[in-house]
């Protein structure tokens, strides 16, 4: 009776042993394995949407109306985006995530990690990665305007190359000098190892004219829908978010 008593007091100890074993596998993740894991489960998703909004604010304070946009990714790749604004916005989410993951700079995670349902990580991107980027991507946007120049007979053709070729210098002088500095907060579910809100910051330096300017880009997204299921965690996230930015909204006015 005793032996079979003993025997069940190991089995039940060793249960609990395992379970703590499980336990410590998951708090003993580093950060890049959490960042890691999160893109692969994103990558990994069918269909998923997303919602958020990017704003400018320079160095004396002046701020930039908040653009809103909404995105959809369907058969992994396939990614219808909606903004606000008539500019157009190039955002990826799986891309963003490939690329912290293959290059940052610093990554930690910032809160407790015996928070049951999440962890946050602070990732700050490689600079050389971060310039590059915003490099193609001005210079993208240039392009495009070019595209748009008017038809060859029109009375101010002319003129409009002219501006734009001064433009190209002015860009290519501002590039020259351009350094970024971008950082994300990363929130994760713990469980479906997914992303669930991701916070942006970057901050722009360059000189102009000779003098120095400095811009904060701030960029806020929330993730939801994966594989069509809603996230109650990110409904209530997104509330609030719509919240902000009425307020954000009356304020100015």
């Amino acid at each position: 009776m005793k032996r079979k008593q003993a025997i069940a007091f190991c089995l039940i100890v060793a249960s609990i042993v395992s379970l703590y074993g499980c336990s410590s596998v998951v708090n003993r993740r580093s950060p890049e394995e959490w960042l890691s894991l999160s893109y692969s489960g994103l990558a990994a998703m069918d269909q998923y949407a997303f919602t958020g909004s990017m704003s400018m604010k320079t160095a004396d304070g002046m701020e930039f109306k908040p653009q809103t946009f909404e995105g959809k990714v369907v058969d992994h790749q396939q990614l219808t985006l909606q903004t606000s604004s008539e500019d157009p916005l190039h955002w990826n989410p799986v891309q963003v995530l490939e690329a912290l993951n293959n290059t940052n700079k610093q990554i930690s995670i910032m809160n407790d990690t015996n928070d049951p349902e999440t962890v946050t990580l602070h990732i700050i991107e490689d600079e050389a990665v971060s310039k590059k980027r915003w490099e193609q991507r001005l210079r993208e946007q240039l392009d495009q305007l070019a595209a748009k120049a008017p038809l060859e007979d029109s009375p101010y053709k002319e003129e409009w190359l002219n501006e734009l070729a001064r433009s190209r210098k002015q860009l290519d002088a501002m590039l020259a000098s351009l350094k970024t500095v971008s950082e994300y907060e990363l929130v994760i579910d713990r469980n479906r190892l997914l992303p669930l809100k991701m916070d942006e910051k970057t901050v722009f330096s360059y000189t102009h004219t000779g003098k120095p300017y400095s811009e904060a880009r701030y960029t806020t997204v929330r993730f939801q829908s994966f594989d069509g299921a809603s996230s109650d965690t990110v409904q209530q996230s997104l509330s609030r978010v719509t919240m902000d930015l009425l307020t954000s909204d009356s304020r100015r006015r």
